[in-house]
């Protein structure tokens, strides 16, 4: 029985991401069996995607349309839009407002997420955007998963939070993000399935360094996530078997570790590159194992290599990942490839390998790997760092007191988000102490005297 994955898409950046992906996912789906586990057919004909649009303001929603690429077009259902708390016109940027809206708006949304998974034959995961640093996203978006998770305790998620750069577009950002991760990372562990944090900073790096935007839009932000994310959405066969995103979830997340980063090779300036390059498995494979295997990752593009006047940045751990060839001679990806440059710590799950047939359009080969790593340090840490230095000083609680939320539930989810950043910490092996190793060696006997 064929699976299937239904998407959720909250608040504005929800909205405006999952339509990128979900056009993404469109345009490289060339074969209707891969492109059935996102899309239904429509009565026409076209595609029309497995998701549902909530927000509490009517411009987004109203406004997203589907798209067409290649000819074939794919569109929204028509009653899959659902507004939550039609007179509250926002949630200003706080999270306790988001979450405590009207239970009648949030079981709405839950009840059309419910309707479109009757659809299908088999629903193994739910795919879900939305911002973790606003108010609609973040606030609402925790509520809906309280509230869907209840009647729908084995359908993995898995939770696409965008995240601001350093500075940050809202100043009670760090109070959001740390609110949401605390949610939403019990609600994955609960149901088994991820996080995967996509910070805007790092976007904005890969449109500066590969494809040369000096001042990228939000459309041209969410064009990189896309890239990253479709390759790594998209089925493919390991031995044979299909398998979907509730497999990738189901090996990538274990235990407290639920946090994953997707990684994408080639990456071209143009897409007509692409025509001149080689594309050889070597090279994709060394092109996407530089990137996961390095904790701040220097973003390059395919023919360019790391500069040798800075040092080194610090190697990532890489607890599980799953590895995706997508190309007529996928089988022949180099696994040794990876075994050799990812560092896996002894006992973890390690990683796994899958294979497509269908290549990708910008390249006949192309590799894709969602790892459960350390790389997720950096942003955790600028989170914390954040909400810790305001915390301290009580600075806008007052403003999350006025809808239920307390300094103490703040302080609960800083202390969550602190022994996520202690979970990650210990992923690399603790180092034997000089005097240990010492002891540890069998000296000879002194000479005679």
């Amino acid at each position: 029985m064929p699976a299937s994955c239904v998407t959720v898409q909250i608040g504005q950046c929800g909205t405006q991401l999952g339509a990128c992906v979900l056009d993404r996912l469109n345009a490289e789906a060339r074969h209707e069996a891969d492109a059935a586990y996102f899309f239904r057919q429509g009565k026409s004909g076209e595609r029309v995607a497995r998701a549902v649009l909530v927000d509490t303001e009517p411009r987004v929603v109203g406004e997203v349309e589907g798209g067409d690429r290649d000819g074939c077009r794919w569109v929204y259902g028509a009653a899959n839009r659902v507004l939550c708390d039609a007179g509250l016109r926002g949630c200003a940027n706080n999270w306790a407002k988001g979450f405590s809206s009207e239970k009648e708006g949030v079981n709405r949304a839950a009840d059309v997420v419910r309707r479109e998974m009757e659809r299908s034959d088999r629903v193994d995961a739910l795919l879900s955007f939305a911002a973790g640093a606003g108010g609609t996203g973040s606030g609402l978006g925790c509520a809906f998963h309280s509230c869907f998770s209840d009647d729908n305790p084995k359908i993995r998620p898995l939770h696409c939070v965008v995240l601001p750069d350093r500075q940050g577009d809202v100043a009670v950002g760090s109070y959001n993000a740390t609110l949401t991760l605390n949610h939403l990372s019990k609600d994955a562990k609960r149901r088994g399935g991820g996080l995967c944090l996509l910070s805007n900073e790092l976007s904005k790096q890969m449109c500066t360094n590969v494809f040369r935007i000096d001042r990228p839009t939000f459309d041209q932000l969410n064009d990189v996530f896309a890239t990253l994310l479709a390759g790594n959405l998209l089925p493919y066969a390991i031995e044979g078997q299909r398998k979907g995103l509730g497999y990738t979830l189901s090996h990538c997340c274990a235990g407290r570790l639920r946090y994953v980063t997707p990684y994408a090779a080639p990456l071209y300036e143009r897409a007509q590159n692409a025509a001149f390059d080689q594309n050889l498995w070597p090279g994709v494979c060394g092109e996407l194992t530089r990137r996961a295997k390095l904790l701040a990752e220097p973003i390059l593009r395919a023919d360019e290599k790391p500069p040798l006047d800075r040092p080194p940045p610090a190697r990532a751990w890489v607890c599980a990942g799953l590895v995706v060839g997508r190309g007529a001679d996928a089988t022949q990806m180099e696994e040794s490839r990876f075994a050799r440059d990812i560092r896996i710590p002894k006992g973890a799950p390690g990683l796994k390998f899958g294979t497509s047939q269908n290549a990708c359009r910008t390249a006949p080969r192309s590799c894709y790997f969602l790892a459960n790593s350390s790389s997720v340090l950096p942003i955790l840490r600028h989170v914390e760092s954040r909400c810790s230095a305001m915390l301290e000083y009580r600075a806008y609680v007052h403003h999350y007191e006025r809808y239920g939320t307390t300094a103490e539930d703040l302080e609960k989810a800083l202390a969550s988000l602190r022994a996520q950043i202690a979970d990650y910490d210990g992923l690399a092996p603790v180092p034997e102490p000089p005097v240990a190793a010492m002891a540890s060696l069998s000296l000879p006997p002194p000479p005679p005297r």
